[in-house]
């Protein structure tokens, strides 16, 4: 039997020239796979910031118009003045305490906030931007007085002691007028012993100056109208936040000042006069904006007709990841869109020529207790 002989023709391998041409058409492929892959891992990564820019931007909108609409809530008191609302705390008039002002504005960090004139500037606060500080009862409390006092000075008999502590500022309402205080006991015994003690001083500022409120609050008839609800002065405005990058605060009374999100580079404020008593606003002004005949925001007086608010943020991405660099300036509060009759000149934020992608954010609230 022949030994196996291979064939000289099928041991033929790829020549040179073949080599080169496969690996050529490999490295082509392998290119175009790259960047194929590289250009959809920049988009996404892009799409990425951009929907966490929105995101962020919708939060830092809720939270703010969702207070601003509530500014001036006071149960169904219709009138806010000293008739009307009593303050039993010392310093009634201090910046945390001052019930009479339920709407405050601070233009461009300049250390003044109008209409009060208070000079404390929120911590931290970014040079250029708008700042805004909202009084408010808690419209959600379900609390009520359950029983009539017997003199002004008693001890508030309720329905209920959940989510009260020592030290919180709360506000009586019914429909006649309003007392706000602050809690020095409660006490929870047990269904027909729930009871709200405002004795003068307390553990923590500000404490009560009297324990007499300006009446006898009693029950009504639905059980309904005589409420107890936690009151809150807000101040919210742009600092530096942990991350590094500029974020929206929220200050509650005296406590410490919240990040609640990260990335707001700006927030402009302008809010709408009505100049003709129809409670529609007719010019948007900057807080204390000077001028006469209608067109000042500075004394209480101007400030009591104010019906609507149209703030503006500016977002940016949190990380400067992207090639393109921002070269615009934005406008971030409207003005500049805005036919005249305005007293306010178009202000637009200077180009920061960086990396960041950033977008503005408008809304318009109307007031629904002012």
């Amino acid at each position: 039997m022949r030994p196996f002989q291979r064939n000289a023709k099928t041991n033929r391998g790829f020549s040179l020239v073949e080599l080169m041409v496969a690996l050529t058409l490999g490295l082509i492929i392998l290119s175009a796979v790259s960047m194929l892959f590289v250009s959809s891992k920049k988009t996404y990564t892009s799409q990425d910031r951009q929907a966490r820019l929105q995101e962020n931007s919708r939060f830092a909108m809720h939270f703010i118009v969702k207070d601003l609409r509530l500014a001036g809530y006071y149960g169904c008191v219709d009138e806010i003045n000293p008739d009307t609302v009593n303050v039993t705390l010392n310093n009634p008039t201090g910046f945390v305490n001052n019930v009479q002002i339920p709407l405050e504005g601070l233009n461009n960090a300049t250390g003044t906030w109008y209409p009060s004139g208070d000079t404390t500037l929120p911590p931290g606060i970014l040079p250029g931007t708008d700042a805004v500080t909202v009084r408010s009862a808690d419209a959600t409390s379900s609390i009520y007085i359950e029983a009539e006092m017997p003199n002004s000075s008693a001890v508030l008999d309720v329905n209920s002691v959940a989510g009260l502590s020592v030290d919180d500022i709360i506000m009586v309402s019914d429909c006649a007028s309003a007392d706000v205080m602050q809690v020095t006991q409660v006490i929870n015994q047990g269904t027909g012993t729930l009871k709200v003690q405002h004795n003068p001083g307390g553990a923590s500022p500000p404490g009560n100056s009297t324990q007499k409120l300006s009446k006898a609050y009693s029950p009504s008839t639905d059980g309904q109208g005589t409420r107890v609800m936690k009151f809150t002065t807000k101040q919210y405005f742009i600092a530096t936040g942990a991350s590094g990058n500029p974020a929206l605060f929220r200050k509650d009374n005296n406590a410490a000042a919240v990040e609640l999100v990260d990335g707001v580079e700006n927030m402009q404020i302008l809010y709408g006069k009505d100049t003709d008593g129809d409670k529609v606003p007719n010019i948007y002004l900057a807080a204390g904006a000077a001028g006469a005949a209608g067109l000042g925001l500075q004394s209480a007086a101007d400030w009591s007709s104010v019906v609507s608010v149209r703030i503006g943020i500016l977002a940016r991405t949190v990380s400067d990841k992207d090639t393109d660099v921002d070269t615009n300036s934005y406008d971030v509060d409207g003005n500049c869109a805005i036919a005249a009759p305005k007293t306010d000149p178009c202000y637009e934020t200077p180009a920061q020529n960086d990396h960041h992608k950033r977008r503005v954010f408008q809304a318009v609230v109307h007031f629904r207790n002012l």
